[in-house]
């Protein structure tokens, strides 16, 4: 039985080369199980949530019928899920099969990354939500392009097909917690308009209309300009600095919300790329790039648009560090030209943990591909973490490895 990732729970099958080696194992299983059965059921339970997902379902799943029972129960895959630790996903486009791999933080807080078995061949991911990701299989047409799966179990579900022109990656699965129920929202064009629609997974076998009459035109086009971004029952399409569009996933109904005065007015290229949206689980997260290495960071409340300022990045901290960065990045990557050291510049890739450890890419003029390493800088401390990739060529999504699957699908 193959495992997940490279550090797998110590419980392979082994092959039998004799009667022998095969009847001390029976005898040896025969007197572990009961020991194992033995144990309460509350510290079975403890014990097993400090466990990743994918060394449960590969490997502990298989120990004993009492612990089979106890990881499959609502109770376990919930209480699991809040203990899990956020993240990001990183899928390397250069590999074939692409190779996966997810970045975290250890209890002690040093950044770890472990590499998974299950691979998406020709998928293109769209978004993550309580360890689901949403993917499009680009060698296939519109009628059945669209998969959930779950990349710690290797579970998949096959949504049903969609008969309008459309571009999977503005599609976004979310969860609606009221409701308990997983819905998928996609981006289609339609009479030369950009149109919503929405589908409740497991229930509902064709897609539903999605009310966007009230957008202007200029909203519209909001839809496709980026891959949307989803918080706990929200899905949000932003790009820029005017305004955010967020769909509610409980009521179905989209509203604008402004992106405070703040922000100055869209005039030029560099204007736009200094803003970047990052999902942060219950908030959307904005950093602006005010200059040099210098950032503010803001949060907007889904529920009610409101936008609040966080403590920000002051260019001082990270340009104090600057040399340190540049010469682990030429040490590392020798296309990283050191000549070229004071253009040298962050671009954030995501939150490994909201408010306190952000990734950037160290990046300069001139390259082709972004670089093969991350670094992971740590808002209060001030500390630095290095992250070697297998490429430049990768996606990244806000994810947590999770025993979630979707029921009655």
């Amino acid at each position: 039985m193959d495992g997940l990732t490279e550090s797998k729970v110590n419980i392979v099958p082994t092959t039998k080369e004799t009667d022998e080696e095969e009847e001390e194992e029976e005898k040896g299983n025969s007197e572990i199980v009961p020991t194992i059965n033995s144990l309460p059921d509350e510290l079975v339970f403890e014990i097993l949530l400090h466990l990743p997902a994918q060394d449960i379902y590969n490997a502990v799943m298989n120990v004993s019928r009492k612990w089979n029972q106890i990881i499959h129960t609502h109770t376990f895959v919930n209480t699991h899920l809040h203990r899990s630790t956020y993240g990001l996903l990183v899928q390397n486009r250069v590999s074939q099969p692409t190779q996966l791999s997810f970045i975290a933080l250890s209890r002690q807080g040093r950044v770890e990354l472990t590499r998974l078995n299950y691979k998406p061949n020709f998928k293109i991911w769209c978004n993550s939500c309580n360890g689901l990701i949403l993917e499009w299989e680009r060698e296939k047409t519109n009628l059945s392009g669209l998969y959930i799966t779950n990349p710690a179990t290797m579970q998949h579900f096959t949504l049903p097909p969609f008969f309008e022109p459309m571009c999977f990656i503005f599609s976004a699965l979310a969860y609606a917690s009221l409701s308990m129920v997983y819905k998928v929202v996609i981006v289609f064009s339609k009479e030369k308009e950009c149109s919503c629609a929405i589908l409740t997974v497991g229930v509902d076998e064709s897609w539903r209309p999605v009310r966007t009459q009230h957008l202007s035109l200029e909203s519209k086009k909001r839809l496709f300009s980026r891959t949307p971004l989803t918080t706990q029952g929200f899905v949000h399409w932003a790009s820029g600095g005017d305004f955010v569009l967020t769909l509610n996933v409980e009521t179905e109904i989209i509203t604008e919300y402004v992106v405070p005065s703040f922000v100055p007015s869209l005039s030029s290229r560099d204007t736009i790329l200094s803003y970047h949206y990052y999902s942060a689980v219950k908030y959307l997260s904005l950093l602006i790039r005010r200059g040099g290495w210098c950032w503010e960071i803001w949060e907007m409340k889904p529920e009610t648009g409101e936008w609040t300022k966080l403590s920000g990045i002051k260019g001082k901290d990270l340009k104090d560090r600057r040399g340190e960065i540049v010469n682990w990045s030429f040490e590392h990557d020798k296309e990283f030209n050191l000549s070229s050291s004071r253009m040298a510049a962050l671009v954030p890739v995501g939150w490994l943990k909201y408010k306190e450890v952000l990734v950037f890419h160290v990046v300069r003029p001139g390259m082709n591909l972004a670089p093969r390493f991350c670094m992971a800088w740590n808002v209060q401390s001030k500390e630095t973490q290095f992250i070697e990739l297998d490429s430049g060529e990768n996606v990244f999504l806000a994810h947590m490895n999770s025993l979630v699957w979707l029921d009655g699908c």
